[in-house]
């Protein structure tokens, strides 16, 4: 359980294996790449454009799916279910497509087929472009035309007489009754009616030229002519344009059909993608070696474990080849692969979301998961609860069959929930139901109240039980720092300057600790109290060694003036302690909060169920639901909380990180998983 140690492989070859080459290291799937050093009489060659094409044409696809599968969608909305078509996706179990390793690397036979295909999509869709712009043009004609539908006439039949004005005109169908009223006192003027479009009137206005001043009154009342100048009828071109349209709809939707067709080859477009980001990988590759004009240097890293396999599987491929492998100087970079037990491994999401670890330091993942399982079960502590999260785990091992992200931390949560029941038994609590209680009936009994009490009517005693790991837990990360400085050789500083503070944790701890029980006061625990003697002499041992984790505190640093400088930083370094303790409060702030909102939910059930008949039907609703939100929100502050005490007490006393995740060369795939 540590990180696994890697190596460098540096390789010379001749340029035309080199695709081989690179299939051989996409099938090891041990081997990542890097940059190679510069050599004389080498040079390097510059992929840049090369690349930029075929992300351009990975870009490509990746529309082309999401545009089918939005068309798709859109029509399959719009159409009965026995029309529908279905879009092959992959399930909840399988969500990445598993195909076999030589169909992936010989896929370059299928490229053909399937840039026919994206090409008559992307002719399909230009149509649909090009119609939906002739479409709206029409549609906008038509719309133009439609507050004239009703004339009787064509436009250009009403115009002026020698004698009179005649005019179509449109005005707000508000102003109606004031212009008949302004109408009404000419003699010569009339106004007909014709329609109302849309909150606007159309309007003919006759006027004898003696009269003409009627039509500057009129415009004060929002009266316009109108432009339009025809000489069909405009409900006969209304209708001619919405045959129009209705040909352009049906031409809209038969290149729809024909678009929706290609739905079926989404998941081979899936794979293109990945083979060409392969292809993107293997340019990147011949931009980083250094190369003649007939042979290349290749270098890269592997796990030592794996060397045979590497070699014989490079010596397959050619004769004409030179390997030489090489370790990992102290001071070099390398790639971190971390390698730990089933139960260590979901926890790696933890670490990682944080920081992956360097490849020189020393992996947390071991100590931090055992911390982080105890934490999490402290601040669920309910047995029903944690035989859900159990329950959640054993579904993700057995029904979701990819590595996936949620796969892992629903197997974290699993595990974390035997923690959640180990402490819900000390606790006796089920659901927010106690059952200590029930079954110690006398309350002198010492476990009348559980082995730890109910927070509600003990809080003192679960927020000293906090405080009290916190200091195991700041402990432990010392421990850490130890040990790095240990593996760096740094045994000195190791023993006098690190581990006086655990020894300091230590004495603190029993020196208080029947302080500690008379703040708790709860009778049961009495029995743990210590000797006077021993709380005394743990005192004088933490003064001691408090005394020497200050004295060498300045091991390692250069001058009289920066040991001391070093010493009084570490004095001050108490009030960060001090306050990194503190900060463990919060899981039983946490525990507090779910345990009232469990008994909370099961009294208003039990009130729910006191009208009897449909209230227990309602009762039995209502703990299901209320449970489950308070286990989920619970889950997002436990994980939060728990990730925060990882992140800041514990990896803050050692943690380094900044580290690189090993990713072997070709397998970081985005549909498919290869086999």
């Amino acid at each position: 359980m540590a990180i696994v140690k890697m190596k460098r492989l540096t390789l010379l070859a001749l340029n035309a294996d080199r695709d081989n080459i690179y299939d051989a290291l996409v099938r090891l799937n041990c081997v990542q790449l890097k940059r190679s050093a510069d050599i004389d009489s080498f040079v390097d060659t510059d992929q840049s454009q090369a690349r930029e094409n075929v992300l351009a044409d990975v870009s490509r696809v990746e529309e082309a799916i999401a545009y089918v599968g939005d068309v798709t969608d859109k029509y399959n909305s719009a159409h009965k279910k026995e029309t529908k078509v279905v879009i092959a996706k992959n399930s909840f179990a399988r969500p990445r497509t598993e195909i076999d390793f030589d169909y992936y690397l010989g896929f370059g036979k299928h490229v053909e087929e399937i840039e026919r295909s994206l090409a008559a999509v992307a002719g399909k869709r230009e149509d649909i472009s090009r119609l939906n712009s002739l479409k709206a043009q029409k549609s906008a004609e038509a719309d133009k035309l439609q507050a004239y539908r009703a004339l009787p006439h064509p436009t250009i039949w009403y115009h002026d007489t020698d004698t009179s004005v005649v005019q179509l005109s449109q005005l707000p169908d508000s102003g109606l009754s004031e212009l008949q009223a302004l109408a009404e006192s000419y003699e010569t003027v009339t106004t007909e009616t014709v329609d109302v479009y849309a909150g606007v009137a159309l309007v003919v206005v006759v006027a004898h030229r003696s009269e003409a001043s009627f039509f500057e009154k009129a415009a004060a009342l929002g009266l316009t002519k109108c432009t339009l100048n025809t000489d069909v009828l405009p409900r006969v071109t209304i209708e001619a344009l919405e045959r129009q349209i209705n040909g352009i709809d049906a031409e809209i939707e038969q290149c729809t059909e024909e678009i929706v067709r290609y739905a079926r080859d989404i998941p081979q477009w899936k794979i293109y993608v990945d083979w060409l980001l392969l292809c993107e990988k293997k340019l990147a590759a011949d931009g980083d070696v250094q190369q003649t004009a007939s042979t290349f240097v290749l270098e890269g890293y592997y796990p030592a474990e794996k060397e045979q396999e590497v070699d014989n599987a490079l010596r397959s491929v050619t004769d004409g080849i030179v390997i030489t492998y090489d370790d990992i100087a102290d001071d070099e970079f390398a790639p971190t692969l971390v390698q730990n037990n089933k139960f260590t491994q979901p926890f790696e999401f933890v670490t990682n979301s944080y920081s992956v670890p360097d490849y020189h330091e020393v992996d947390p993942n071991p100590v931090m998961s055992i911390f982080y399982f105890i934490i999490f079960g402290l601040m669920v502590a309910d047995i029903g609860y944690g035989l859900l999260l159990v329950a959640f785990g054993l579904f993700a091992t057995f029904v979701i069959k990819q590595r996936t992200g949620i796969r892992i931390m629903l197997q974290m949560f699993g595990i974390c929930g035997i923690s959640a029941i180990a402490v819900g038994a000390l606790f006796g609590s089920v659901f927010g139901y106690t059952f200590w209680d029930k079954i110690f009936t006398d309350p002198s009994h010492p476990l009348h109240n559980g082995i730890i009490p109910n927070p509600a009517g003990y809080p003192m005693v679960m927020m000293i039980i906090s405080l009290l790991f916190g200091v195991v837990h700041l402990a432990a990360g010392i421990g850490c720092k130890m040990a790095v400085k240990i593996k760096h050789k740094q045994y000195l500083s190791a023993w006098l300057a690190d581990f006086p503070w655990i020894i300091v944790f230590a004495g603190f701890v029993l020196a208080i600790f029947n302080s500690a029980l008379d703040m708790a006061a709860y009778e049961p625990y009495n029995v743990l109290r210590l000797p006077t003697i021993v709380s005394r002499i743990s005192l004088y041992v933490c003064l001691a060694a408090l005394a020497v984790a200050l004295v060498c505190a300045g091991l390692g640093t250069k001058g009289l003036l920066g040991k001391v400088i070093k010493s009084f930083s570490s004095a001050y370094g108490i009030i960060n302690y001090v306050s990194d303790i503190m900060s463990y409060i919060r899981v039983f702030g946490l525990m507090l909060s779910s345990a009232i909102m469990a008994t909370v939910v099961n009294q208003l059930a039990g009130m729910v169920s006191g009208s009897g008949g449909f209230g227990y039907v309602l009762a039995a609703l209502v703990l299901v639901f209320a449970h489950m939100f308070n286990l989920v929100m619970g889950l997002l502050s436990v994980y939060i909380h728990n990730g925060r005490l990882q992140y800041v007490e514990f990896f803050g006393k050692f943690y380094t990180g900044e580290g690189q995740l090993f990713v072997p060369f070709g397998s970081d795939t985005k549909y498919t998983l290869v086999k």
